[in-house]
């Protein structure tokens, strides 16, 4: 065989150089670029099973997460209840104290 026709079979071999529907990128590209050809997400591959499927293993790790939340115990809620209104009350009178003031001494101000 003469070399101008091994250059040619070479050649020949290298050009589609695909192994198992992946396509090797060209040089000076990096491998995340793409390869150029449109890519099918799965979930339309897969079409509605496969939204199914999705859906159900998101419900069985929600179910896995709530496994793990610590519920606090009946008195402790009580406890952090009525520690919660207590600020909440306090407040309310506090800025309904301060709002009362600040509005007669404007009226005093003004009139």
């Amino acid at each position: 065989m003469s070399k101008s026709k091994a250059r040619k079979s070479q050649s020949r071999k290298k050009a589609p150089d695909i192994t198992q529907g992946k396509v090797k990128p060209a040089k000076g590209y990096s491998p995340n670029y793409g390869s150029g050809r449109a890519e099918v997400s799965p979930a339309l591959s897969s079409g509605i099973k496969g939204w199914v499927d999705r859906v159900k293993s998101f419900l069985i790790e929600v179910r896995v997460e709530f496994d793990k939340i610590t519920w606090p115990s009946r008195k402790e809620a009580i406890a952090l209840t009525a520690a919660v209104l207590a600020i909440t009350f306090f407040f309310t009178a506090y800025l309904g104290i301060v709002d009362i003031s600040l509005t007669k001494l404007v009226s005093f101000l003004i009139y």
